[in-house]
């Protein structure tokens, strides 16, 4: 409870974590809830091979993990998670910030960024496969696309929005380009860099999950598959539960490195 003597920023820091606790509080509730209608449709006269129950799932978690190397597949993921991330990252924020500050370069590249955005990846991956094979690097190449579209608008969105007063009186000082992009146009970037690798890392996820399913030899993807070829639906369920961990584990963090860099946005502010 704030009291009277506290200041308005230490107030709205209060109620944030407030209302932070509530919503943990009504997301675990909800877990269990689906958990509890899950287990009951599981033990009430329905098939095990329809709907296995949450101890099978759990022991084809286990099995996998004894035997057929998912910790193994888990790492590959992840290795190919942020590889591809990583370059995303190298090429999308000065491409942004560089469409951001230049019209010529925003006219040059602008129609090229939007094309390639609305194809639809899976329309693109046979051809990936044969550039570069079925192993690690079509799954960085995947994961660099995905992530690579929110950075660069992100990035460019910051750019372009930046404050024409800002921009002026860097000007009135005649202060040079890199001086300018350096202490005006950079640190107002920031928050817009910053959420738009919160956005690439999940769509990383959902690229990875992508190209696992497609192409199905080896990995999570793989291992998909074998648990579908033998009607062994526990075993599907258990790895699309890791998958679902990454896709929600990794924004996650980001979204906690967002909000110890950029202190000054109360209302996301995580201290």
């Amino acid at each position: 409870m704030a009291t009277a003597d506290e200041s308005p920023l230490r107030q709205r820091l209060t109620l944030s974590m407030d209302d932070r606790n509530h919503q943990l509080i009504l997301q675990a509730g909800f877990g269990v809830f689906l958990l509890a209608l899950y287990s009951a449709f599981a033990y009430l006269g329905y098939p095990s091979e329809r709907i296995p129950s949450i101890l099978m799932i759990v022991e084809a978690l286990q099995v996998q993990i004894a035997e057929e190397g998912l910790l193994g597949a888990v790492w590959d993921a992840l290795y190919a998670i942020f590889i591809g991330f990583f370059l995303a990252t190298l090429v999308g924020i000065p491409m942004g910030i560089l469409m951001g500050v230049s019209r010529t370069i925003e006219e040059l590249l602008d129609p090229y960024v939007n094309a390639i955005y609305v194809v639809p990846y899976a329309a693109i991956v046979p051809a990936l496969i044969v550039w570069f094979g079925t192993g690690i690097r079509i799954r960085v190449a995947i994961c660099f696309l995905f992530a690579f579209f929110p950075i660069v608008i992100n990035s460019f969105e910051g750019a372009r929005t930046t404050p024409e007063g800002l921009l002026e009186v860097a000007e009135s000082f005649n202060a040079s380009w890199l001086f300018t992009m350096k202490n005006v146009v950079l640190p107002y970037e920031i928050p817009y860099i910053l959420a738009g690798l919160r956005m690439g890392i999940g769509r990383a996820v959902r690229g990875l999950v992508l190209v696992e399913i497609i192409v199905a030899v080896t990995g999570l993807g793989g291992l998909i598959q074998n648990w579908s070829a033998a009607f062994r639906l526990e075993g599907v369920i258990s790895v699309v539960l890791v998958l679902m961990f990454l896709g929600v584990t990794l924004p996650w963090l980001m979204g906690k490195v967002y909000d110890r860099l950029i202190w000054w946005d109360v209302e996301r502010a995580g201290f």
